[in-house]
This record gives C-alpha cells, structure tokens and sequence, in this order.
C-alpha cells in the first residue's frame, strides 16, 4: 500500500512540535508491512530572509513568516521523506481560495511522486489530514492525477469551517468526493453527518498514545526533576497560546481561586496554574496575569518536547483544558493515562473521553466561573490513579494504526500487502 500523506499539519525543520498527533499516526502507518509512505506537507509562501525584502521589513513579518521562510524544500521526519511546496496565502482574506491555491502550488510535486516513481510508487492513495484547504485540495490533485483520496476531519475544520457560507460548499464537496472519511470523535461524525455526508462512509478511529511514555510516574520524583515545590497544589493545561484553546478562562478563574482563598483566610497550599505551550496570545496573556496580579501563581512555561510533557502530567494534582472547539483533544488522553483527573470544556469529542466521574468533570457551559466551581470540586474528590488511567479510550498509535490500514484496505481496490 503506497501512500502519500497530504496535510499542513506536520512538522518541519523550524516547528518542530507542530502537528505531532498527525506525525504519530502516520510514522506508526508507516512502520506496518507493506505500508509505504511519502509526505507532502504544504507550507504557505514567505520571502527569503535577504533575498526579496529589505532586512528592515522582514523584521517587522510576525516570527510565524519568518519561521516558513526557513522551512526547506524537502527533508526527513522520523524517517519519513517530506516535501515541502509552497502556495499562495493572504492572511485574513481570501480563505475560500485556499484549497485551489494549495493544490496549484502541490501539484507538480504529487505528479512528480506519483509518475517519476522514484520511491517506489506510483501512489495508491492520498491520506489528507483536515477537511479543508488540505482535504479538498487533496480531492482536487486526486481528481486530476486519479488517485482515491482519504480525508480525515480533526476538530476546527469541521466545527468552524463548515459554518462559513463560502467554505461550507467546499467541505461537503471533498468529503462527498473522497473515496472515505475518519472522524477522530463521534461529535465529528455527528456534524459530518449533519452536513449531508452518509454515515457509513465515516469511521470514528480516535487518536492514541506512545504507552512507553504516557504512564503514571512518581510525583513527587516528577516535580523534582521540574524543580516544581513539592508542597503545591499545580494546575497544568497544554495547548498553544492562541484564542481557541481559552487559556484566558482558566487565568480569570485562577483570579477567582485565589480571591476566595485571601477572603477566607485558608491555609491551604499555594495553588499555581502551569501553561505549556506558545503561540500570538502570549502577551495579551502575559497582561492578563500582570493585570490580575497572578504573577506569582500563573506561569506561561513555553512549549515543551513529547519527551518532557509525562513529567509535568505526573507532576501535576489537574489538568485543565479550556478550548472553544475541540475534535479529539491528546492532551487529554495523555493526561488520564499518565493517571492526571482532568477539568475540560464539555466541548466536540471531549464528552467522549471524560465518560466518568472518576476520570474529571466536564465543565458547561464553559465560563471561568464554572471552571472555578470545577476545579475546586476536582481538587476536593479523592481519586485513584488507576481509576483515571482504566478507560478504554487511549490505544497505542500502533493500534490505530492498524485500524486506518484496514479501513483503507476495505474501502478501495489499491491495497498492495
């Protein structure tokens, strides 16, 4: 089964850390018999650091341009061969153009891949990640070239998108066309479904884990090694610093948390809140704390590598998500089976993973008021690390894996074992 991966959610030499949910899947895909795969990961145009602009605008582009003006052409992640191409973006405007623009700029890169032959292919299929631009600029190449294509939907792209009246039509009409659609959350599938797609022609195959890492650790050992207090009580949430992800709610409860501590004088361990992760709202949050005068209880620790992120769970008494949208959050599953209880926005497929008390509370609607009210009680409740971590929801990403292998194979005439 030769594949060719197609989705702008993937890492690269510059962001390392972007996209590695999509990376997992794919590297375990491609360690199965008879399973091989070529990347195309498409990254937006951006002038060459001293060779089309003047220094002095180049240092005025936000660090997100600068950074794809340094993506290379082609280059290895975890040993996947990956290709680069470029294409047309103009920010803020002109998203219904995207697909067709993505798929113009990939186009002689898939044909070269799938004619030249020279990893062994022609391709058999084309595995898109995100409905839209990449899943309909996917439709788009495999129309033209006649290769069936996959799309799997993974939160925003379905949750949002598909409620914009010039995108919306583009949605439905990649899905329609795609040769398979998985959904990373029953949630997903339900909106699918409710955009006109058939639901059997969506498979829900959630995400998984790396087990070697993701598992309970000592705590105490955990904060050591962080260098964090043993006697604190620690919130953590893991999402980028962007607005989706509501990090600006857990801050405002943390202000609440703490304002009802003073006023009724507890002598209880200091409570602190951990954010790993980084993005374009980092100042604005930065201001919040300061505003808020939190500066001692609220840390924006950065982003941090796969390899760090079991010793903060294990670290922590909580973990926290407060997004807008969600599909099939990671972190969460992460989180419970390092044996972390979770408060999360009762949003997409988070209800599907929290499906016992024993494992966290769902938090709706999800005001910072309501977190507040939720993380005291979380912190209240007397768990078992091993009722967290017993759900059925976490399988490896070698399992899933293996189910999107099969799913391919069962829905097309390609299959190469």
């Amino acid at each position: 089964m030769n594949i060719l991966t197609f989705t702008t959610l993937w890492p690269n030499a510059e962001q390392p850390n972007f996209g590695v949910f999509v990376k997992h899947r794919v590297a375990a895909l491609a360690k199965l018999d008879g399973v091989n795969v070529r990347v195309v990961a498409p990254v937006p145009y951006s002038p060459k650091a001293g060779r089309l602009l003047p220094r002095a605008v180049l240092t005025r582009l936000p660090e997100h341009w600068r950074q794809l003006a340094g993506v290379p052409e082609q280059e290895v992640i975890d040993g996947l061969p990956t290709f680069h191409p470029r294409y047309l973006v103009t920010p803020k405007v002109g998203m219904s153009f995207y697909g067709n623009w993505m798929a113009r700029g990939a186009f002689e890169t898939v044909r070269r891949l799938h004619a030249e032959k020279p990893f062994d292919l022609p391709i058999d299929l084309i595995d898109a990640h995100y409905a839209y631009p990449d899943g309909y600029a996917a439709v788009l190449l495999g129309e033209r070239l006649k290769i069936p294509v996959f799309i799997t939907a993974r939160g925003t792209d379905i949750n949002l998108f598909s409620r914009m009246p010039l995108i919306r039509p583009k949605i439905v009409k990649a899905l329609s066309r795609a040769a398979g659609i998985i959904a990373v959350s029953e949630a997903l599938k339900t909106r699918m479904v409710e955009l006109g797609i058939p639901a059997e022609k969506i498979a829900v195959i959630r995400n998984g884990i790396n087990r070697e890492v993701f598992r309970p650790r000592d705590r105490n050992e955990a904060r050591r090694r962080l260098g964090l207090d043993p006697e604190d009580r620690i919130l953590l949430t893991v999402a980028a610093l962007v607005p989706v992800k509501g990090i600006d709610r857990l801050i405002e409860a943390m202000a609440l948390l703490t304002r009802a501590q003073r006023e009724n004088r507890r002598h209880e361990n200091q409570l602190k809140l951990f954010a790993i992760g980084e993005g374009s709202e980092r100042r604005a949050l930065e201001s919040q704390i300061s505003n808020l005068k939190l500066g001692s209880c609220v840390r924006l620790v950065g982003a941090k590598p796969q390899s760090e992120l079991a010793d903060w769970y294990s670290a922590a008494d909580l973990f926290c998500l407060a997004s807008h949208r969600e599909g099939c959050p990671n972190v969460l599953i992460e989180a419970m089976a390092c044996g972390l209880p979770v408060v999360a926005a009762n949003v997409g497929g988070v209800a599907e993973l929290i499906s016992s008390p024993n494992r966290g509370h769902l938090v709706s609607p999800p005001t910072a008021e309501n977190f507040e009210v939720e993380i005291r009680a979380a912190l209240s409740a007397v768990r078992k690390s091993e009722d967290v971590t017993s759900f059925g929801n976490a399988p490896s990403w070698s399992e899933v894996a293996a189910e999107v292998k099969s799913y391919f194979a069962a829905n097309g005439n390609f299959a190469k074992d």
